[in-house]
């Protein structure tokens, strides 16, 4: 469980969590992330924020969630570059 800083929004530490693990390679390119229920298990979260944070990474361009199979990284050429 993680120990989140009160005067932020959560979903904000989580997206920033999962962000940094894509991009420091934690989760692979073109490999599932682990299960929602496991990251809101593992953040001590709900399973709504798991949701939003996912859906916002996923219409940034680093996750592609494929229904009945699971949430994988897109591959770095296709993130969007930093500005």
């Amino acid at each position: 469980m993680i120990n989140f800083d009160a005067d932020r929004r959560v979903w904000e530490q989580v997206y920033e969590i999962l962000r940094e693990r894509i991009e420091e390679g934690a989760y692979k390119e073109r490999m599932p992330i682990p299960s929602l229920i496991h990251l809101q298990q593992e953040l001590g979260v709900s399973l709504g924020t798991v949701r939003k944070v996912v859906k916002v990474l996923a219409e940034e361009g680093f996750l592609n969630p494929i229904s009945g199979r699971g949430t994988y990284v897109l591959p770095r050429e296709r993130w969007p570059s930093a500005e």
